[in-house]
């Protein structure tokens, strides 16, 4: 009995044991299974999808190229034209093609697209994708056979077309491409290969065999749509181009078209003066900027004073300050250095031609003053601001510097008081600054004029060119002599241009600088009459006779103050020096021509800030002067305003340090 039961209990142990191992092994048969299928599945998709980026690749470049041939434009957000019942043959026998999802189980689908001669699509195409066919369906009614072209191995899509209504089978290269998929349309089958898709016909068409190109010829990307899309990034455009260079960095502002040539005279010849803002051989910024134009056959000469801030186009650099031009010409190894640029850019912002130029830092000029025995200006505008109490004295301690005010009269100036005086603007205008420059430069003439310097300048020549940068030679200096020895002062001419109506101040909108845009309609007609000779009008002012004397009784010169503020309007006055026992508060001017129509009364009202009860009438036929000026205590004809607050930030030390550090 005992060694029963051990029987049974070995058997029922025996069969445990084997029902556990067939267990496990069926599991890691059906975990096996499970992989491989998996697997299998996963790759069948890699494939199937390889298959139809490609197949959809080439069916849109042949619809595009269909598009070409009889693009026909579908409603809007209606699908891609499919093939209808009346296209797809002459009979009424229509092939319903039904559309499934995509089966994993398909080994190698292939795509046809379904096209007609009349009909081309301009969306995205529907694409019924197609494997290498291996049965012909046999369900489908049939009448006449009709012939489809095989699809070949070919390196580009091809269309080949017939005269039968059925349209051709496009030929299918495949390219590797980025573009999206396109859901393909599957075509049922009750076989494990997927058969072809028949086209719209009565009759079943013939197998076809596909063989896929084993070489990719990669290809641009075509989009769904068959409208091209500009590129979204634009090349700016310049009115400069074909002439300079393109600008590296865009304009803050856009540059403006070039100013026609103002003149091609050779009697007119254009200098340019510049100033430097160094005391040193240092390249700086040209703070004083001055254009002077002589007339040889007329025998006049004009200046044009122009801001330093005023905001040009600079030949192959961009939009920026006209104090620039020069630095950026030397440093950039501009064909002609500095003034080479300097031409380009007068000649492309203002239509003048420069001949000539020169040039000096404040050293230069101090140099030139002290040579001359200092400067005889005559100051018609007042001037208070910081300046030092030595010149020796060190510029960057406060204690160096004082408020000092250069009153109206004739002054005689130091050649540090001289660079003051053309330098100062901590109360006045960057344009009255100008003004002051272009009397000194006149000034200067004066005094070279009266010294006989004009006969030596053989002799100085070798000195001045210590001095002076510039590109004349002694022969061009030589030229000019007579014209410069017998010049009247009333010829010269002098122009500044108003802020607000010849220069717009603006403010820079990437780092906010104060500069100022030449408002073309205003100033090119001031340019033209700066390099016009003297217009009748003015040249009828010289014929005009005037006496100035000064009956201030300070005895500082009103009259030659007078006699220099009626010269830049263009008459000649003498000065008479002052008057003996006589004493007035007001100016008083003598009419000895008795006219009422042409009369330069007038003007010299005007100039001289003279009031209607400060006329006196005494018609004189054997008069030897047309008028009589009598200067007064309250004579001003300075046309500018101060701003005396201002000095009061204090003594320009920060300035003193920033030159010093340059140097």
């Amino acid at each position: 009995m005992r060694y029963g039961l051990r029987i049974v209990r070995r058997l029922l142990g025996g069969v445990t044991m084997l029902a556990v191992a067939l267990g496990t092994v069926g599991y890691v048969v059906y975990a096996a299974n499970g992989i491989m299928d998996e697997t299998e599945a996963r790759d069948r998709r890699r494939q199937n999808d390889k298959i139809i980026v490609a197949t959809a690749t080439a069916l849109s470049e042949r619809l595009m190229a269909v598009s070409d041939a009889a693009p026909v434009e579908p409603d809007a957000g209606e699908a891609p034209a499919a093939v209808t019942d009346s296209q797809a043959s002459p009979t009424d026998a229509p092939v319903q093609v039904p559309t499934e999802p995509e089966v994993d189980t398909s080994p190698e689908p292939v795509m046809v697209a379904q096209v007609t001669d009349t009909e081309t699509p301009t969306a995205s195409p529907t694409l019924t994708p197609t494997l290498t066919p291996t049965e012909t369906p046999t369900d489908l009614p049939s009448e006449t056979p009709t012939e489809v072209p095989t699809d070949t191995e070919t390196p580009t899509p091809t269309k080949t077309p017939t005269a039968s209504s059925t349209p051709p089978s496009p030929t299918v290269t495949p390219i590797p491409t980025n573009t999206a998929r396109v859901t393909p349309t599957l075509i049922p089958t009750n076989t494990p290969r997927p058969s072809p898709t028949p086209l719209p016909t009565d009759t079943p068409l013939p197998t076809a065999t596909a063989t896929a190109s084993p070489t990719l010829t990669p290809s641009l990307t075509p989009t769904p749509s068959l409208t091209p899309t500009p590129s979204a990034t634009l090349t700016p455009t310049y009115v400069i181009e074909g002439t300079y260079a393109i600008p590296f960095e865009t304009p803050v502002v856009e540059i403006p078209p070039r100013v026609p040539l103002m003149e091609d005279s050779d009697q007119i010849i254009n200098f340019l003066l510049l100033g430097s803002d160094t005391t040193s051989s240092a390249l700086g910024q040209t703070d004083v900027i001055i254009v002077v134009s002589v007339n040889k056959e007329a025998g006049s000469a004009a200046m044009w004073h122009l801001p330093r801030d005023l905001f040009v186009y600079i030949p192959n650099h961009t939009m920026d300050r006209i104090n620039r031009a020069f630095a950026l010409g030397q440093m950039n190894d501009y064909p002609g250095g500095g003034f080479g640029l300097m031409k380009e850019t007068f000649l492309y912002n203002f239509g003048i031609e420069l001949d000539h130029y020169a040039r000096v830092d404040f050293s230069d000029y101090m140099e030139i003053v002290g040579r001359l025995g200092g400067l005889e200006v005559s100051v018609d505008c007042g001037i208070r601001d910081w300046r030092l109490i030595d010149p020796e004295l060190d510029p960057t301690v406060e204690e160096n510097w004082e408020i000092y005010t250069l009153p109206i009269g004739r002054q005689t100036l130091t050649p540090y008081m001289a660079l003051w005086y053309v330098r100062s603007r901590k109360t006045t205008s960057d344009l009255d600054r100008g003004r002051r420059q272009m009397d000194a430069l006149r000034a200067m003439w004066y005094q070279a004029r009266e010294q006989g310097l004009f006969t030596q300048v053989t002799q100085l020549w070798p000195e001045a060119m210590e001095i002076v940068e510039t590109d004349m030679t002694l022969t061009d200096v030589l030229s000019f002599v007579p014209l410069a020895a017998s010049l009247d002062m009333s010829s010269i001419a002098r122009y500044s241009g108003v802020r607000g109506v010849h220069y717009i101040p603006f403010l820079t909108p990437d780092d906010g600088r104060d500069v100022s845009l030449p408002d073309r309609e205003q100033l090119i007609p001031m340019i033209e009459d700066f390099l016009t000779p003297p217009t009748e009008n003015r040249a009828g002012r010289q014929a005009i006779t005037i006496d100035v004397v000064d009956s201030s009784a300070y005895g500082i010169g009103f009259d030659l103050v007078a006699a220099d503020r009626l010269a830049w309007e263009g008459y000649s006055a003498r000065p008479m020096g002052m008057q003996q026992g006589v004493r007035r508060e007001l100016t008083v001017i003598y009419d000895y021509t008795g006219q009422t129509k042409g009369s330069a009364l007038e003007d010299l009202m005007r100039v001289l800030r003279v009031g209607e009860t400060q006329i006196v009438f005494e018609p004189d036929p054997n008069r030897v002067v047309d008028y009589r000026v009598e200067i007064g205590t309250g004579y001003n004809s300075c046309v500018y305003g101060n701003a005396e607050d201002e000095i009061q930030a204090g003594p320009p030390i920060e300035e003193a340090a920033t030159e010093a550090a340059e140097e």
